[in-house]
């Protein structure tokens, strides 16, 4: 589907109550090299003779009493957003097509509406009751619905009647370029019936390439592109309501069928998503979004509805809606498969890492998603920046060994090497014996070195550091680095962690 709102930037300034036309015509102006000229009109103004492109005093000639407004594409840029948001209702591929336009993929999604043409009727009867003057149209390709948007009669088109009804609309419906435009009419082709059916090779030397792409995706030759306004979800579930709803038990029972019906798809495919959002669709043209984040992968419709209502529960303003909600989908993200793990008949450890997981989820709810976190390792040179805290999601398991098993770091790192007095029988090996916090400990066992450059980025000054891991003969491992000079003169010895 095609959107048009031809009178965007009007509609907009009138929406606003800043202009109060009356029966003054009103047009919306920008300034193009030297001189100001129309971008936007209202009715009365086109019924005044008025046209888009005429220059502002030939305009204000014509009809000295008219309203102009200079132009404001940021305002316009962000009513389109906004638009696009509240078209997510039909289905959650959306996509900006500015300076005045939308599309929209509706497949599979129609249907849940009564079909192409009562969707058609739908969004234009809401967009007018919005205050916005559009025209729409759906076609089996994105070319196709914008030539019809803007310059056809028929407002549907299948695969069979698309040529017949894109043969009599002018060349300009193609999303030409201005040149390529003014060519073609010199030569006399005004309709797309005239080329679409002429040698490909003369029309492509005289319009260019990007003219003959057009025509070819206009009818579906080539594919087009298209970039939605956010991430579409990868799986969803969609309920259009016949009355609006407007308390928590029927927001509720809504989303038992949403969940029920999601999940069951979820765990078809033997997947599980971490990320839920609920959308609920005002009557009052408002989108309020509910994030539910978990800490696992999950596909059990009723542990996803319990912890949506706590959800719900704790954000009551997402259920302010003075006239209620019509629509209410359910999306899945961050969709994973689900690991099974195997079930120990005799078990050795009383730990449930299922119920650690939804109690993590419950207190994310009640505490917000920032106050839940963990320590994890991440791989990076710098020891002291290798532990941090992990937010939702969480991963409940302990992080993966090397591939032969040895640990290598070790699990308790101060946040700042303390200093020890060491003696080494050379400069650059091991030391045999260190005295740390006043207790002497001779090391039997030592590995390394395992040199860590430093970040010049972050530390200019900072020195290299051969670290080892060392052993003393009570069977105390430590994890001691030399940082200094190497040519003769005496490290600098520290400890940075303990091993287990």
């Amino acid at each position: 589907m095609a959107i048009w709102l031809p009178r965007l930037p009007c509609d907009r300034l009138i929406r606003s109550g800043k202009v109060t036309p009356g029966d003054r015509p009103l047009v919306v102006y920008s300034k193009t090299g030297n001189a100001y000229s129309i971008s936007s009109l209202d009715r009365q103004a086109s019924k005044a003779g008025l046209r888009v492109g005429m220059a502002l005093a030939d305009a204000r000639a014509i009809r000295p009493q008219l309203i102009a407004v200079e132009a404001d594409a940021e305002a316009d840029a962000a009513l389109l957003d906004q638009i696009a948001t509240w078209c997510d209702r039909y289905s959650p591929i959306v996509v900006k097509d500015p300076p005045h336009g939308l599309f929209i993929d509706l497949t599979g999604c129609s249907h849940l509406f009564g079909g192409d043409g009562a969707v058609l009727t739908d969004i234009e009867k809401r967009l007018a009751r919005q205050g916005f003057i559009s025209r729409s149209a759906i076609a089996p390709t994105p070319g196709a619905a914008w030539a019809m948007s803007r310059a056809g009669r028929a407002r549907l088109a299948d695969d069979d009647g698309l040529r017949d009804i894109l043969a009599p609309l002018p060349v300009s419906a193609l999303r030409l370029e201005d040149s390529a435009i003014t060519l073609m009419k010199r030569l006399g082709l005004d309709r797309i019936g005239q080329i679409m059916n002429g040698p490909r090779k003369p029309f492509a030397a005289r319009a260019g390439r990007h003219a003959m792409l057009r025509l070819d995706q206009a009818f579906g030759r080539a594919r087009e592109a298209l970039s939605p306004h956010r991430p579409p979800p990868e799986q969803f579930a969609l309920r259009r309501l016949i009355e609006p709803i407007t308390s928590m038990e029927a927001v509720m029972t809504v989303a038992e069928s949403l969940t029920s019906e999601l999940c069951g798809r979820l765990r078809e495919d033997g997947k599980g998503a971490l990320l839920f959002r609920l959308n609920l669709f005002g009557v009052d043209n408002r989108t309020r979004e509910v994030d539910l984040g978990l800490s696992r992968t999950e596909n059990d419709a009723a542990i996803v509805l319990r912890l949506m209502g706590e959800r719900l529960g704790m954000m009551p303003e997402a259920l302010d809606a003075e006239f209620g909600f019509d629509a209410l989908r359910l999306d899945a993200h961050e969709i994973l498969p689900v690991i099974l793990r195997p079930i120990d008949l005799a078990p050795t450890s009383l730990r449930d890492r299922e119920a650690e997981a939804r109690l993590v989820d419950r207190l994310a709810i009640r505490l917000g998603d920032t106050s839940i976190g963990r320590p994890s390792v991440h791989q990076v040179h710098a020891p002291e920046r290798a532990n941090r805290w992990t937010k939702l999601p969480l991963i409940l398991d302990p992080p993966p060994l090397a591939e032969d098993g040895v640990v290598r770091r070790p699990l308790t790192l101060f946040r700042h090497a303390q200093p020890v007095t060491a003696i080494s029988p050379m400069p650059d090996g091991p030391p045999k014996r260190f005295t740390w916090r006043r207790i002497a400990h001779d090391v039997v066992r030592a590995e390394g070195p395992e040199r860590i450059a430093p970040n010049w980025l972050r530390a200019p000054n900072a020195q290299s550091r051969d670290y080892y891991r060392v052993e003393d003969k009570h069977g105390r491992r430590f994890w001691l680095y030399s940082e200094g000079p190497q040519d003769g003169m005496t490290p600098k010895w520290y400890v940075h962690g303990l091993f287990p």
